[in-house]
């Protein structure tokens, strides 16, 4: 049952993707809606799915009127939602310009303006690099504008600011890597992906914005998903962005140096796969593999079903538990352990190079590593006292630990282990 599902969204995907296709998939029996509803909300795609939805419903009938009902009410709500966004968003960029402060968008509005219609892309956040000469003024610009400092979820290269009046959050970007560290953070600052000459300008969302040239935003918006896929999950809405950005970015893209670009950084294989499910999927442009001919792709159906949950392999949608655990494995700072054995063990007993960054005393001084053991067991506890109801217990932590373990060494994301 969940296969049909799951083709029946992709159906509805490539529907809403293009205009001019013509294919038709009758609802089947065998699927279930509250299954495919599940699906849609969990991935963020309801507002980009309603339409067809609605099309589609009038010949199936398979949503009854008050589900209907609830996905409209969403939609107006989020719509409304995303309006105001915009009109901060505006405001933001129009200050910038008169403060002669070069604002370089990424993702957020840059992504949404390739979609059907922008609202239909759904975005908790807009995302603005700037140079660190800038980065002073640029805070008062948005403090200016109405926006207030979160110090709690600011980083040293990402100020997180939030406008009460416009619902509307920004991260501030010094670096597009965060505050990662590590030696394939390190490969991706020899790209120079924010180097002047790598910035442009364009329209976006009816917004005259800066923002990076499509190679290089192409090869940020894969480190971005190889982070959060790596770290805790991610959606197939980052699939449908993909396909989009290189449809529409296609001839403005060097794709023989964006491959060499790729191998640099050691993300070939889940590239390859990554694309692939787009390309069968999604209907995006297999000339992408032009100038990178491959053979069989091995791991297409579990990146898809993981990228369907959303990295999630339990009822608990709590992947964000775990994240600590796997920092160090996308950074390139640790190697993932062959065995299944090894890798349930290294998320009980974490090595000094794959200890969660919060024990700095063990990673420094390594005799204390026990101590950091105990330290992140006492932890456990006690979050999970508070937590019953959505917390993983030991055993789940381990195993949905170890399956993303597999998954990062299966997909080839992490230092080989010596």
């Amino acid at each position: 049952m969940m296969e049909n599902n799951v083709d029946y969204l992709f159906y509805l995907c490539r529907k809403s993707l293009y205009s001019e296709n013509t294919e038709k998939k009758h609802w089947d029996k065998n699927c279930d809606f509250k299954v495919l509803r599940k699906l849609i909300v969990e991935n963020g795609l309801t507002s980009f799915l309603h339409r067809i939805l609605k099309k589609e419903n009038e010949d199936g009938r398979f949503i009854d009127e008050k589900n209907m009902a609830d996905i409209d009410a969403f939609v107006r709500y989020t719509t409304m939602n995303i309006f105001r966004n915009y009109q901060a968003i505006r405001l933001v960029n129009e200050e910038s310009k008169k403060r002669n402060i070069k604002f370089v968008f990424f993702k957020g509005m840059v992504l949404a303006d390739l979609y059907p219609q922008y609202t239909e892309r759904m975005s908790c956040d807009s995302d603005i690099f700037v140079t660190d000469e800038e980065k002073d003024s640029a805070e008062q610009l948005l403090r200016d504008c109405g926006y207030e400092k979160r110090e709690h979820s600011s980083k040293k290269h990402v100020q997180v600011y939030k406008n009460q009046k416009y619902d509307h959050v920004i991260e501030l970007h010094t670096r597009l890597w965060e505050d990662y560290e590590g030696p394939r953070v390190e490969r991706l600052k020899t790209l120079k992906l924010t180097a002047a000459d790598k910035i442009i300008r364009i329209n976006a969302c009816g917004v005259d914005i800066y923002t990076l040239k499509a190679k290089e935003h192409l090869i940020y918006q894969l480190f971005h998903i190889i982070k959060h896929f790596s770290l805790n999950g991610v959606g197939i809405r980052y699939l449908i962005d993909i396909t989009l950005f290189v449809n529409r970015y296609f001839d403005e893209i060097d794709f023989k140096q964006f491959w060499k670009d790729i191998e640099k950084l050691g993300y070939t294989c889940f590239t390859e796969t990554f694309f692939m499910i787009c390309v069968k999927d999604l209907k995006m442009t297999d000339k992408v593999f032009e100038s990178h001919p491959v053979g069989n792709i091995d791991g297409i159906d579990d990146l898809k079903m993981d990228l369907l949950n959303i990295g999630n392999t339990t009822e608990k949608e709590a992947g964000w538990q775990i994240m600590g655990a796997m920092e160090s494995y996308f950074t390139g700072e640790a190697s993932v352990p062959k065995s299944k054995f090894r890798r349930k063990m290294s998320m009980l007993f974490p090595s000094v190079d794959a200890l969660p960054k919060v024990y700095g005393y063990a990673i420094k001084h390594p005799l204390l590593l026990p101590v950091a053991w105990t330290h992140r067991g006492v932890k456990f506890l006690i979050k999970k006292q508070f937590h019953k109801d959505d917390f993983y217990d030991v055993g789940e932590k381990i195993n949905v630990g170890e399956r993303r373990l597999k998954l990062i060494e299966e997909l080839e994301l992490a230092m080989k282990e010596e």
